[in-house]
C-alpha cells in the first residue's frame, strides 16, 4: 500500500529584510527534505492571492504573473532537489512589502507557508534617531556656509 508522504513546507520562521534596490531571497523548504523538480511551486502575495512566480514540470510559468514581478522572480534551481524552494526577487520596490505564501504540490499533497517580508528604504534602515538628527544637523550646516560663501562673496 503506498501512502504518499505527508508534505510540508516551512518557511524561516522570522521576518525577511531587505532594503529597497536590492535583491532579496525568501528562504522555503520541505520539510523533511524530498527532491522538489516534479512539485508544481508557487509564490503568492498573500492578501490578493496573486502569482509572484510559478513553476511545474521543471519550467518556469510566466502567464499568470503579476506585471510587477515581471522579470524580477527566480526560483533558485539549486537548491530543488534538496526540497529548497527559495525565489529571489530582485531590485526591492516598497510595493514588494508584505506576506508572501510558499506553496508546493502534486497530485498526493498540497501544503503552503508564509513569509513575511520587510521592505526599508537604504538609509533608514538601521538608522537610529541620533543618526537622523546627526544627518539634519550636518545638512543644515552645509546650507548655512554654502549661503554664507554664497552672501559674502556677493558683497
Amino acid at each position: 500500500l503506498h501512502c504518499p508522504a505527508q508534505l510540508r513546507v516551512v518557511g524561516p520562521g522570522y521576518s525577511v529584510t531587505a532594503t529597497m534596490g536590492q535583491d532579496v531571497v525568501l528562504p522555503c523548504h520541505l520539510s523533511p527534505q524530498r527532491d522538489a523538480r516534479t512539485l508544481e511551486v508557487r509564490w503568492i502575495r498573500r492578501t490578493i492571492s496573486e502569482t509572484v512566480h510559478h513553476y511545474r514540470n521543471g519550467e518556469d510559468l510566466y502567464g499568470q504573473q503579476m506585471g510587477a514581478y515581471a522579470g524580477r522572480t527566480e526560483l533558485l534551481r539549486d537548491g530543488l532537489s534538496a526540497g529548497s524552494l527559495d525565489l529571489r526577487i530582485t531590485g526591492q520596490r516598497p510595493s514588494d512589502d508584505g506576506q508572501y505564501t510558499c506553496t508546493a504540490g502534486d497530485a498526493d499533497a498540497y501544503a503552503e507557508t508564509i513569509v513575511d517580508l520587510e521592505v526599508s528604504a537604504p538609509f533608514f534602515h538601521n538608522a537610529q534617531p541620533w543618526m537622523v538628527a546627526l544627518a539634519l544637523v550636518l545638512v543644515l550646516l552645509a546650507v548655512s556656509i554654502g549661503l554664507g560663501v554664497y552672501l559674502y562673496r556677493k558683497q
